[in-house]
């Protein structure tokens, strides 16, 4: 997925697309990875919705996913290691996870994030608001 790119997990299947507006709003996905060219910050989030980073001991599933409650907006990606798992739930009611591979190495010309993605949509109600 490349920097500045977000997913709509209503979109099947979903594919990342340019997200025009990431330096002002941080995304309009349900799950995005920006990268500040000014700073090189590099993080992923969730517009639509909110994000848990799964603890080692924990398998990414849709049951694991409902019962967690340690939201956030933004991910910082050094607090990523290969493998880490991060349950997305997009306020339409759809549910994710996503595994993080790696990212681009330093002389690469693109900026990029390699990640593995598991889908349940519509497993919640949706959230108005």
């Amino acid at each position: 997925m490349t920097a500045n790119y977000a997913l709509k997990l209503a979109d099947h299947p979903p594919r990342p697309v340019e997200d025009e507006d990431s330096g002002v709003s941080y995304g309009k996905g349900d799950f995005y990875f920006y990268r500040d060219e000014l700073f090189g910050d590099e993080r992923v989030g969730s517009a639509n919705g909110k994000l848990v980073v799964l603890k080692n001991s924990q398998k990414g599933s849709l049951e694991v996913c409902r019962q967690e409650t340690r939201f956030t907006e933004k991910i910082e990606l050094e607090q990523l290691t290969s493998g880490s798992q991060i349950c997305v739930l997009s306020k339409a009611g759809h549910i994710a996870v996503v595994t993080y591979r790696g990212k681009s190495g330093a002389d690469d010309p693109s900026r990029y994030i390699t990640i593995d993605l598991t889908v349940w949509r519509n497993a919640e109600e949706a959230k108005m608001g």
